[in-house]
């Protein structure tokens, strides 16, 4: 991001930029470079058919390397397309989720988060409150997390001060809930995985680099519905200004095309992704940040739907095992950007926001 000033306070639900800082409402500051992160006015569409066909071409590659890198570098978020996930599985989970989300509020609270050790579970609108507005956050989640019984690539087991176990609705209550969930779940970390190995070589490290650092990942599921916020409302968001903490987080949203994501550029404006049908949104995490040395970007974003129709998002937060320790890579410290001793050695906690 390139750095502007201003001595205008931050007001409620604003991520600005004060004296060479970005500064959310919710007193999270970060120092701003002058490099090219946050130089961007749309969200890049980048065609991953390379990573899915034999027959592509070391070209064809090359070029979804450079794009991956420019995606990375300047904004933190793309939209991927030709990604290879059987979309009936994205539409059972879009299923699932509305099926549960339709159960009366007495029957969701019974699998509410606040009785899980794990916070696995439900919240129900303006339980969260991200810009610290009078109301908070109208949406409401079912959070659910990796499973590694059911993981093939995975190493098969989790050390068990890393278990998260999920609050599942009754089948009698929501039959395609559980199904659809571990369906996508699986679908998304498939696809993770091979991303992986390509963001690998984007880094400029061995492909094979994180296999063994996601042999039981953070693989959660955080399926939302987001009801139509009035256009006037100032008291509530639909989710407040945030980064992720994990490595990769991708989103599928229904209706593909509703505009309600908002992502924050250098320029203090908020950029809007356009996606087509059958897509998803990826944005990187705070742990690539901190692995790039902040050379790839985490980038703020939130959620406001004042579109006058129900949005319904399932974000998959992909993070490497719970228990591995990041640290910048050699390769992205110098003089001119030397480490941030304040942030290392990260460890990679399971905590998630939502989109």
């Amino acid at each position: 991001m390139s750095e502007t000033t201003t001595t205008e306070p931050v007001a409620a639900g604003v991520a600005g930029i004060i004296d060479g800082k970005l500064v959310l409402s919710q007193g999270i500051s970060r120092t701003l470079s002058s490099g090219v992160g946050g130089q961007f006015d749309k969200i890049p569409v980048i065609d991953l058919s390379p990573i899915n066909s034999d027959s592509a071409s070391s070209a064809h590659f090359d070029r979804l390397i450079e794009e991956l890198r420019d995606a990375c570098t300047r904004v933190g978020f793309f939209v991927i397309k030709n990604h290879g996930v059987d979309w009936t599985i994205v539409e059972r989970a879009f299923a699932g989720a509305k099926e549960f989300f339709e159960l009366p509020l007495e029957v969701k609270k019974k699998y509410h988060q606040s009785l899980s050790p794990s916070f696995m579970g439900y919240e129900e609108p303006y339980y969260t409150n991200v810009d610290r507005l009078k109301k908070g956050d109208l949406k409401e989640s079912m959070t659910t997390g990796y499973e590694p019984e059911l993981d093939a690539e995975g190493a098969g087991y989790q050390p068990e001060i890393l278990y998260r176990k999920n609050q599942w609705p009754e089948d009698e209550e929501s039959p395609l809930f559980k199904p659809a969930m571990r369906e996508y779940r699986a679908a998304c970390l498939g696809l993770m995985r091979k991303l992986s190995k390509v963001m690998a070589k984007v880094i400029g490290i061995d492909e094979t680099y994180f296999d063994n650092k996601a042999s039981y990942p953070v693989a959660g599921i955080r399926a939302l519905y987001y009801p139509p916020q009035a256009p006037d409302d100032d008291e509530s968001t639909g989710l407040g200004a945030h980064t992720d903490v994990q490595f990769m987080t991708m989103i599928a949203q229904d209706p593909f095309d509703i505009e309600s994501l908002e992502v924050f550029n250098a320029s203090g404006q908020w950029i809007k992704p356009k996606l087509e049908p059958q897509t998803f949104v990826v944005n990187l995490g705070d742990m690539m940040a901190r692995l790039t040395n902040d050379t790839y970007q985490s980038t703020v974003h939130r959620v406001r739907n004042k579109t006058g129709k129900a949005r319904y998002s399932l974000p998959f937060f992909f993070g490497l095992n719970n228990d591995e320790l990041v640290s910048p890579l050699p390769q992205f410290i110098s003089p001119e950007n030397p480490v941030d001793k304040s942030k290392i050695p990260a460890r990679i906690t399971n905590r998630h926001v939502s989109h």
